[in-house]
């Protein structure tokens, strides 16, 4: 998934939050601008969800920029950054564009990217015990279950 839309995300966090004094409108605009190069089309779902990992990303910047932030300052892990500033709903946007993934191409690494992110969002395990091969068998019909 490293070419994913989560992936990117991902990548998309972990820059703001590690470097947040170079992150504003503009920047964000280009990484959209970005994305759409690399892409042959994004549809209406995946915009939504790119649009409220932008708004996240934008509370990840107020967040780490400000004062209030410099006690959490020697925290090296991106992800615990993330967790620190705005939490579970950070990582929403992600969990929905893998599952989008998923419904696409229905990969076993896509089926395994879901079931991590779901469980980083929900606090619970997503298709538990069920192997790719059984699990695609199963829910040929929608994948998500």
């Amino acid at each position: 998934m490293s070419t994913s839309l989560a992936a990117a995300v991902d990548d998309l966090y972990c820059e703001v939050v590690m470097d947040p004094d170079r992150w504003g409108d503009e920047a964000y605009g280009e990484w959209m601008a970005n994305l759409t190069i690399d892409r042959t089309s994004i549809d209406r779902r995946e915009a939504r969800s790119l649009r409220r990992a932008v708004r996240m990303a934008t509370k990840l910047q107020r967040f780490w920029s400000s004062p209030e932030s410099e006690r959490y300052r020697g925290e090296e892990s991106w992800e615990a950054r993330v967790d620190l500033a705005v939490g579970i709903p950070a990582w929403r946007p992600a969990l929905e564009l893998a599952e989008q993934e998923l419904k696409k191409s229905s990969s076993p690494e896509d089926f395994a990217e879901v079931r991590r992110r779901f469980r980083i969002v929900n606090g619970t395990p997503w298709m538990e015990g069920v192997e790719y091969d059984d699990w695609i068998a199963r829910y040929s019909d929608d994948p998500i279950g």
